[in-house]
């Protein structure tokens, strides 16, 4: 079972965001200002809100940064039919706003020049 996040707090978990349109949107978690928001059994496994950072459509993921290998949070995997529906889910959202996959990465649409 996932492990709530006050939990985390007592530990002093180190958790991250990470963004899955772009690599260079990822921050900490403020799992203080989380357990105030969501009460202290809320768990952040599975959960995707959108990212912090404005105009951008992602969404994001947290791995716990406490020890050297961080640790994915989600209990689904790419073995789980859930994780296939997310990401088709993910992929048709993305693609309807002009994101394109290159190279294993989402593409911004190239914006026109004004005339």
């Amino acid at each position: 079972m996932a492990e709530p996040i006050s939990r985390m707090v007592d530990r002093g978990a180190k958790i991250r965001w990470h963004c899955d349109v772009s690599v260079n949107h990822h921050g900490d978690a403020d799992l203080k200002r989380i357990a105030k928001a969501k009460g202290g059994d809320y768990r952040l496994a599975n959960k995707h809100p959108p990212c912090r950072i404005p105009g951008c459509p992602g969404i994001v993921t947290f791995k716990d940064c406490s020890s050297q290998f961080p640790v994915p949070l989600d209990t689904i995997t790419d073995r789980d039919d859930a994780w296939w529906a997310l990401s088709e889910k993910r992929r048709a959202q993305l693609k309807a706003l002009g994101y394109q996959m290159e190279l294993g990465k989402w593409v911004a649409p190239k914006k026109e020049a004004p005339r």
